[in-house]
């Protein structure tokens, strides 16, 4: 008796072709020509300024600029690249980063009680590719020693005056790129208003740079550079010069426009029908309604069947 011959497992699967490979292990970047076409490009990782998790950052040698790049990413998105799909449709985005907020957590923490050569402090690895990067600690720290030996001391008065600074430099970005800043300014990104931002308060702008800013600061700074503006608990939204509390004062104006109109109304021959603010009667039922309302007063409902003895 013959045997049918067994085909080997996996036979027939085909290995992935080095095309779909390359395609799942790379990921996509948004970033200028000049940026992809510069020779000196390159891509390192360091810990993140506010919870120390690793971060990539784009280093531009040419230009002596530091790009932060940043993840964009939602459920159910891939990418088709050629004939092949990418099931990771997320995307990363580059945006350029002052490098001193790179290093103020660990100038902090190291240099707040002695001054720390920079080569010493900056010598792990990462770090050390960014200090060219920074022309100086002045704005944020004290030079101690001679001035070959660059070591620094953290001065936490000098940084935040220069935390502050960039909050209202930014701010006024922010006001001359007409960026909306009050409420509702998630969904005013993607829908075109007419509002002006000359007409609003400059605290709103302000204090939107100050997020911003804060994003790369750690919770005690945060915090620290938020009290020097003392910001209102409840910022009150300027729009066209009024108040919202002036706004809601004109309803009793409505009121008495809307009795006025009535009084027109009136005056002019139209009488409005009271009927339609009396309240309806309920309809009499009919014979048969009666006769079939007393049939089922005796009748159990379902559920009552289900019920336990």
């Amino acid at each position: 008796m013959t045997t049918r011959t067994k085909k080997k497992s996996g036979a027939n699967v085909t290995p992935p072709s080095p095309l779909k490979k390359r395609v799942e292990n790379s990921w996509i970047l948004l970033a200028k020509d000049s940026l992809l076409e510069n020779s000196s490009f390159s891509i390192i990782s360091l810990p993140h300024p506010v919870h120390g998790k690793p971060a990539k950052y784009c280093l531009d040698d040419e230009h002596n600029k530091i790009y932060e790049i940043i993840t964009f990413d939602e459920p159910h998105r891939s990418w088709f690249i050629g004939e092949t799909v990418k099931s990771d449709g997320s995307i990363q985005m580059v945006t350029p980063v002052n490098p001193l907020f790179l290093v103020l957590p660990r100038l902090k923490e190291q240099c707040s009680s002695r001054a720390i050569p920079l080569e010493d402090l900056l010598s792990e690895k990462g770090y050390d590719k960014i200090l060219d990067f920074i022309p100086s600690f002045d704005s944020v720290a004290d030079l101690k020693g001679p001035a070959d030996m660059k070591a620094y001391k953290y001065n936490e008065e000098k940084t935040m005056t220069w935390l502050e600074d960039r909050v209202r430099r930014l701010s006024k970005v922010l006001r001359q790129k007409n960026i909306h800043v009050t409420s509702g300014a998630t969904s005013a990104t993607f829908v075109t208003s007419n509002i002006s931002n000359d007409n609003i308060d400059e605290e709103f702008f302000l204090k939107y740079a100050c997020g911003m800013v804060s994003e790369y600061l750690q919770e005690d700074m945060a915090e620290t550079l938020e009290k020097r503006f003392n910001f209102k608990p409840d910022l009150i939204e300027t729009i066209g010069n009024k108040r919202k509390s002036e706004v809601e004062n004109k309803e009793p104006s409505k009121r008495i426009k809307s009795e006025a109109t009535d009084l027109d109304s009136k005056e002019n021959g139209f009488v409005p029908n009271s009927s339609f603010n009396e309240v309806k009667k309920e309809k009499a039922l009919t014979a048969k309604e009666k006769a079939r309302q007393k049939a089922a007063s005796g009748t159990k409902t379902i559920s009552a069947f289900f019920k336990k003895k």
